[in-house]
């Protein structure tokens, strides 16, 4: 180590990768190597911000989206002294996701730029394929064929894509009349204008796919199914609001909170306020909350309120939900709460079955395209992505028990199959949902991002003084 730079490996390229490398970038007082690996040739824009349609807006007010937790203005400044000065973008605006790709874009050809002598960055278009320890370090195995050699390795491989339907006939999902992942640009032009669809899923994605529809012209009946045919709430200005309680001092059981959240909202509403406000002024408190719940209590939420939190804390911007509610008064669009019970492929079309949420029998739907939009696999048990598989046999993670990501300590660090924190292996943002519950956000992520790069800064300066000591005082490296 005392002759080579110490090299931290980033897999993923979207906001979680790429604020890593932009902190370590700017944070380096001593030579260090960064190499951010993404199969995309676009570091920093990730699957949400690359390539999208202009109607698809982000989920948040511009005012909230600053990627640093400690300058909030600084995506605003961006926007108007760097993007658009000629057109000022105000605080409450709900802008394209493309137009943060390229904010992601800037901030790391800037640290880039800024490093100090001796701190480089290395974008590499690859893919990670599998990891073994190696002698003070790992070695990465990479799609094009090369090894990589990493003192430290950071997931952030972000939202993993949907799982298909479990229907016992898996037959239909490899037909083309199947998008088994919605978030596929070219999967949403090649929609003909006139075909009929359904969209498995009714949360932020499936909105985002009936604003571009209508945007595109289409025509054809859209059918929208899910389990309670729930649809996210449209955010609207509303005055802060302050907690009258303080959630932590209340039993650690789902019930006794959401009883009590419903009586602030019935008292805020009462006079004048909103129920968004109150929502938010619990988010400083949930993830504190969640950890205080025991699994049964995590459980119980997951089964009975998951939807019901997800439609009131992720919000759409008020210019997409008007879209659907113009397909809904139209008659073009048709939501539906059930299950899905299986597709029968036919010359031209499916058909579709459905077993409504309320009320007996089958319900038969014809179509010409399926559009998975229901939300990301989380459940790493059966996630079949190249790395995570080869991890997973070494032992080298442990998917949580809920299924919603991978267990780690309190700093990101992976925790092997006996529950050892590892002192190589790092993850952040969705990965720690298990753990966090709210970790899929911008305002979260960023926090781990900065976090995350002085840890890595660290324990990289460790190895330093490691490296430098005599031969027989070296303690063994593990991963």
């Amino acid at each position: 180590m005392a002759n080579r730079k110490p090299t931290v490996a980033i897999v993923g390229g979207g906001f979680s990768g790429c604020m890593v490398a932009v902190h370590l970038l700017q944070q380096a007082q001593q030579p260090l190597r960064v190499v951010l690996i993404d199969r995309a040739d676009s570091p920093g824009r990730g699957v949400a911000y690359r390539d999208q349609p202009e109607c698809h807006l982000l989920n948040v007010r511009a005012e909230a989206m600053s990627a640093f937790p400690d300058r909030p203005d600084h995506f605003l400044d961006w926007l108007n002294n760097s993007y658009s000065p000629c057109h000022p973008v105000g605080t409450t605006e709900f802008l394209p996701r493309r137009i943060y790709g390229f904010y992601l874009e800037s901030l790391l050809a800037a640290a880039q730029q800024g490093a100090r002598r001796g701190v480089s960055l290395e974008v590499r278009n690859d893919e990670v394929l599998g990891l073994r320890p190696a002698e003070d370090g790992v070695s990465l195995r990479l799609g094009s064929g090369g090894q990589l050699r990493a003192d430290r390795l950071v997931l952030a491989l972000g939202n993993p894509g949907p799982a298909d339907p479990p229907l016992a006939d898996q037959k239909f999902f490899g037909s083309p009349r199947y998008l088994g992942h919605a978030w596929s640009t070219p999967g949403l032009y090649s929609i003909q204008r006139d075909e009929n669809l359904l969209l498995i899923g009714s949360g932020l994605t499936t909105l985002d796919w009936l604003a571009a529809l209508q945007t595109l012209g289409h025509h054809g009946r859209i059918h929208v199914v899910s389990r309670r045919g729930l649809l996210p709430q449209l955010h609207r200005a509303a005055a802060p609001h302050t907690l009258s309680f303080n959630p932590l001092e209340l039993p650690a059981r789902v019930l006794p909170l959401l009883r009590r959240m419903r009586a602030e909202v019935a008292a805020a509403e009462a006079r004048g306020g909103d129920w968004r406000a109150v929502v938010d002024a619990l988010r400083p408190f949930t993830q504190k909350l969640w950890q205080r719940l025991p699994a049964s209590e995590q459980q119980r939420f997951l089964r009975h309120l998951r939807p019901y939190w997800e439609i009131h804390r992720h919000r759409a911007a008020p210019r997409i939900v008007e879209s659907v509610y113009e397909l809904l008064r139209s008659g073009q669009l048709q939501v539906l709460a059930g299950r899905l019970q299986g597709f029968e492929e036919r010359e031209g079309e499916v058909e579709v079955s459905i077993r409504p949420r309320l009320g007996k029998g089958m319900q038969k739907l014809q179509v010409q395209r399926v559009v998975n939009c229901t939300g990301p696999e989380s459940n790493y048990r059966r996630l079949n992505h190249p790395l995570i598989v080869s991890l997973r046999e070494r032992g080298l993670i442990q998917p949580d028990s809920l299924g919603l990501g991978l267990q780690t300590d309190a700093h990101g660090a992976l925790l092997d199959r006996d529950g050892l924190a590892s002192e190589r292996l790092h993850t952040l943002g969705p990965a720690r949902k298990g753990l966090l519950w709210e970790t899929t956000a911008v305002p979260e992520i960023r926090i781990q991002a900065q976090a995350l790069a002085r840890r890595l800064l660290l324990l990289c300066a460790s190895d330093e003084k490691t490296a430098a000591r005599p031969a027989q005082e070296k303690p063994r490296a593990s991963v």
